[in-house]
């Protein structure tokens, strides 16, 4: 049973006693109003998210020079990038996807079950994929969570 659930049950115990049906009536149907769109638009949450957030948070944690040379920290606007990317992606999705700091400040997330990658910036990302020997990809894309997410879905399936 939910918090939701609990507290919906708890309403309907106190509206019993108290007598007052209509105002618990009407708190009763927007905890359930609030359960059934939660449980419809929230995408799963599972391991391959939970990882890529909890390797973001390490990242995160990185100062200039990390590497033992000049490598910078990772900017904010990359970090905000990617959880946007993170906040529209289902698990199975970023199954497969993994992600590693660069030298620059921004963000390589790379695709193990092929050669591929995304480079996500601060205003921008850039991906390749090797296919039959060849590298395919562009740089200087602008960034959008949609086009980076399409971007994953097409290496996926190459």
């Amino acid at each position: 049973m939910t918090a939701i659930e609990m507290n919906s049950e708890l309403f309907l115990q106190l509206s019993q006693i108290a007598g007052n049906e209509s105002y618990i009536e009407r708190t009763l149907n927007f905890l359930r109003a609030l359960t059934r769109e939660a449980n419809t638009t929230a995408p799963t949450r599972g391991l391959a998210y939970q990882t890529l957030l909890k390797r973001l948070s390490d990242f995160q944690e990185y100062e200039q020079g990390w590497d033992g040379d000049n490598a910078r920290p990772i900017h904010r606007n990359v970090v905000k990038n990617f959880k946007q990317v993170l906040e529209h992606c289902s698990d199975s999705l970023l199954t497969g996807w993994t992600i590693f700091p660069a030298a620059n400040g921004s963000l390589l997330m790379e695709y193990k079950p092929r050669e591929a990658g995304i480079n996500i910036g601060k205003d921008d990302f850039s991906y390749y994929s090797l296919h039959n020997g060849q590298i395919k990809g562009e740089n200087g894309q602008p960034f959008t969570a949609t086009a980076v997410i399409d971007t994953m879905r097409q290496l996926s399936n190459d």
